[in-house]
Parts: C-alpha cells; structure tokens; sequence
C-alpha cells in the first residue's frame, strides 16, 4: 500500500461513519458491486474482487450500524447461539494466540457465540483426528466451526475442512477449502523499508531468512517485492540464513550469523538490517553490541512484530505492529459467516500493520563506526 493510499484512507477513516460508497470510491468499484461481496452474494463477482472488497471494508472499519468495526450480516445479533472451536498448535515461544484469542472473545456476545479452546503439541498433533483425543464439543459434534491457528500440516486440514467449516490464522494451506486471515506482511515491510529509505539507507539487508519457517519465508519474500518497489538493488549475499532454532527456541545463540552480518556491513556498506521477527533482531542487536557497535549510530535495525518483551539488554527495536485481536475478530466472524454460506468461496483477508517507532534507526552513517573493533 503506499503512503498516498494510507493518506486517502486515514482521511475517510477520520468521517464519522463508514459507508458503502466509501468503499466503492476507495476501489473504483460500483455500490452495487461493494453491496453484493459484504453481503456474500458473489455470483457475479470474482475472486479477486471479492477479496478487495472484504479486505478494504475491513480496513476502513466498515460498519453498517456506525457503532461496530466489522460489517454485519442480516440477523447478526439475533443467530441462534452456537459453539465454535479454537485449535491452536502449540508452538515454542510463540504469544499471538492470546491476542487471537481475545479479539474472538469481544465478538462472541455480538455474534452470539460460545469459544471452545483447545491446545495440541505440535510433535502429535495428528491425534486430533482420533475422537479419543478430541475434545467433547467436537467429538460430540456440538461445534458450528473451526477455528484453525498456526501452521498444521495440511493432510490434517484437508480432514478438518471436509468435516466443518473452517478458517485459518494465518496460514494458507494449497488443497483446503478455507479462509485465510492474517496481516499483510508485504505492507508490513513497506512500512520499515520506506522508513529506512527516508532515513538514507541505500543497502538494505534482510536478517533471519529461514525457508522452513512461514513467517520468515514470506517476510523474506515481501523483502525482495519491497526493494523493487524502492528502486534498490536485490544482492543475495545481504541475506542472512538461521535455522528455525534461532527463530523458535530463545535457549539457541547466533554466532556465525553476527559475523557475516559484521562483513557485509565492512565490504558492502550494509548499515540497515531488516530482521524477520522481533526475537532475531534482539539477538542481532546483542551481538552487534558485544562487539563494539553502536546502535543506531553505526547500524540502524528492525524488526517484525513488535511482539517480543526480552530486549537483551538492547534499546526497543523499531517494528511494525500485527494486528492480532483484529485479526482474531475478524476471523470469528468469517466463520460464522462461511457457517452461513457454506459454499461460497475461500476468502484470504489482509489487515494493515502499523509502524511502531522506537530506538533502533537512525540516518545513514557516512563514516565508518568507531570504537568498533572491526573499524
């Protein structure tokens, strides 16, 4: 998104009540057009379509009743009352899920629904299937949906979708019939490089790609589409590997990484590392520290998230922020609305991040770092 469409949009934002021509004009689409998709009519709609429309609403914070941020479907608050699942695969150190969990907690009594909540380990995770091991609400199939959070492998999702309606957080799977709400990562990342790009960074490097692991996948992957964007140059040895150790177990130190980091800052003038989470960023801040670096006068660094509460002893890292009890919100009521149209089609939503300013960046040091063992 760029800043001129953020612009537009705090404007319409800063009117008193949303509207469906607001929407329409903010996409260039018909009323009638925006009408059909909030209210999942769309058989005259496309996909693509369809998705801008839901996305941009939620964006807006449409509502049709000026009191709510989500847009309401016919019979909203008078739904029979129903029972809705909650499966979060257990991750090491991982804290979204509580924010998830308390966005769909302040939607339950609008869409007058009862959360079941439910934990499973990720190394028997495929027990889930095995009504011994299920929870009551679904083994007795009390429960209207699921609710699906984090990444489960999808031989177990394709089960799940075939059995209930079903949406994820945040992850896509390729051969499951669900919706998909997450933040947008590629906005996310605008938002830190735009920032650095301002601040005179020219060599912009990416610090914890990890293929195996989504979330730094597709950060690294808004990484690459993001450069683009700003003109700048895409060099791969500016790409700094971990394992997913380092991005999942806080018990894992980098070592190897810092120097090459170190390197690339010494030969290729490298004084802006985005980072793929919050946690790598700290131990990358660390690390830089322990060896004479100053941040952010030698090196400017960022992070993703926003999310991490251990600084290591280092200033609060510049992020971008997720949206997590909106997201959690948002995807309570895709269910409840895929509940009710069972065969409309899978909708992936996008909700904006926001830059979160602290201590990390600074403008371009022309000179090299001093006091720096490696100067």
């Amino acid at each position: 998104m760029t800043f001129s469409e953020i612009l537009r949009i705090m404007r319409i934002m800063a009117k008193q009540r949303i509207n469906q021509k607001d929407i329409a004009d903010n996409l260039n689409l018909s009323v009638a057009t925006v009408s059909k998709a909030l209210r999942g009519d769309y058989s005259d709609i496309n996909n693509e379509t369809r998705e801008r429309v839901l996305s941009m609403a939620t964006q807006l914070g449409y509502t049709n009743t000026g009191s709510h941020i989500y847009p309401n479907f016919p019979g909203e608050e008078e739904a029979k009352t129903c029972m809705v699942g909650v499966l979060i695969l257990r991750k090491l150190h991982e804290w979204q899920h509580t924010n998830y969990f308390a966005g769909m907690s302040e939607k339950c009594a609008k869409l007058n629904v009862s959360l079941i909540l439910h934990y499973v380990n990720e190394d028997n995770c495929q027990l889930i299937l095995d009504k011994e091991h299920q929870p009551p609400a679904l083994r007795n199939g009390e429960l209207a949906g699921l609710v699906l959070v984090n990444h489960w492998p999808e031989e177990i999702v394709t089960a799940l979708t075939s059995q209930l309606p079903c949406v994820s957080i945040p992850h896509a799977y390729k051969h499951a019939k669900l919706d998909i709400i997450t933040a947008d990562e590629t906005q996310g990342m605008e938002l830190l490089a735009e920032h650095l790009y301002a601040l005179g960074h020219r060599k912009i490097g990416f610090f914890g790609n990890c293929g195996s692991v989504y979330q730094a996948r597709t950060r690294f992957g808004a990484y690459i589409s993001t450069l683009a964007q700003l003109g700048l140059k895409l060099d791969l040895s500016n790409v700094i590997d971990v394992l997913p150790e380092h991005l999942e177990d806080k018990e894992i130190a980098l070592t190897g990484q810092i120097e090459s980091a170190i390197r690339r800052m010494q030969q290729q003038g490298v004084r802006a590392w985005i980072c793929a989470s919050d946690w790598v960023g700290y131990l990358l801040c660390r690390g830089l520290i322990d060896r004479g670096y100053s941040i952010p006068k030698d090196v400017s660094i960022v992070g993703f998230d926003d999310s991490e509460d251990n600084t290591l002893g280092c200033l609060k890292l510049t992020s971008v922020t997720i949206p997590s009890l909106r997201i959690g919100a948002e995807a309570l009521r895709r269910l409840i609305n895929r509940v009710r149209h069972p065969v409309s089609p899978p909708l992936k939503v996008l909700l904006p991040c926001k830059l979160f300013m602290a201590q990390t960046t600074g403008p371009f040091p022309h000179k090299p770092p001093q006091g720096s063992q490696y100067a």
